[in-house]
């Protein structure tokens, strides 16, 4: 082969590889591009909502969120890269990276919250990645510790922890929540939400067992100036939480009134099931 076809072959080599490598680098490039546009977007949006005092004009521009965010998640890309830096979005991915879940909440004017979220689920059948809109119907679901739900009737909160387990099979991803309820209470709340056969959400399984009864959610109600501590233990792998109590016996009821009484329970996975354990020992900070 003579000196001409080598230097020849050699360039030929050399355009292909910078080729290969200005398109990865563009791609990237666009994708962090797309990522830093919708953060910014999404940022503005809130600051803007944040001073907002109307509660009609809070959730016009909440609107602007959700089709930013609709635009994004729509991308596969954004599977890869998500939006975990905007400050008033909560962000939680489960431990075997198949599923990521956004949470934020709009405040209103009488002390009440609107929530709004997003999943998605990267399906293994489908090898692509699903994307369902959280729709909070929280006001109408009447006896939520039983009911059984889905992302259109959605118990709406702020997740910020996914605690993932198995049993015969079944994937559950129970979320650790708050729920910032009105002028007089907050709430603490343990879910638990799989994929049907169809890979749609279901939110909500018996699987809470707490004085011999069965639940498909807890939910925890207490003063809105006391602290609540709702936790998962590596050290001993159970869900671990402050037991709440009414200031006064005859406030029973009041959640009003209700607050941490210096004593812990907890709630352990055996067969399938949460199970509580009550006054249980804590050793150093939860």
């Amino acid at each position: 082969m003579n000196m001409f076809i080598k230097t020849k072959l050699y360039f030929s080599k050399r355009v292909f590889f910078s080729f290969i490598l200005f398109v990865f680098v563009n791609k990237l490039f666009a994708q962090n591009i797309d990522l830093i546009t919708i953060t910014d977007s999404l940022n503005n949006c809130f600051t803007k909502i944040i001073s907002e005092k109307n509660d009609e004009n809070k959730l016009i521009l909440n609107n602007r969120v959700l089709e930013y965010m609709r635009f994004f998640l729509s991308k596969e890309e954004s599977f890869k890269y998500p939006v975990n830096s905007v400050k008033n979005i909560g962000f939680i991915q489960s431990g075997d990276d198949k599923l990521k879940i956004y949470t934020w909440n709009i405040p209103l004017n009488d002390g009440t919250h609107k929530y709004f979220g997003f999943i998605q689920y990267y399906s293994k059948k489908k090898k692509q990645n699903l994307v369902f809109e959280l729709m909070d119907k929280s006001d109408e679901i009447k006896n939520p510790e039983f009911a059984v739900l889905n992302n259109t009737n959605w118990y709406g909160a702020l997740y910020y922890r996914v605690i993932q387990t198995k049993y015969k099979n079944k994937i559950y991803y129970t979320l650790l929540a708050s729920d910032l309820n009105n002028f007089l209470t907050k709430k603490k709340i343990i879910d638990v939400l799989y994929f049907d056969q169809n890979e749609i959400p279901v939110f909500g399984e018996q699987i809470f067992e707490q004085s011999n009864k069965f639940f498909t959610r807890v939910i925890f109600e207490f003063n809105v100036r006391a602290s609540m501590t709702l936790t998962y233990d590596l050290n001993v792998k159970m869900i671990v939480y402050d037991h709440l109590s009414p200031s006064k016996s005859f406030l029973k009821g009041q959640y009003e009134f209700y607050g941490p009484d210096f004593s812990y329970d907890g709630l352990k996975f055996k067969k399938g099931k949460w199970i509580e354990y009550s006054d249980i020992e804590i050793k150093g900070d939860i």
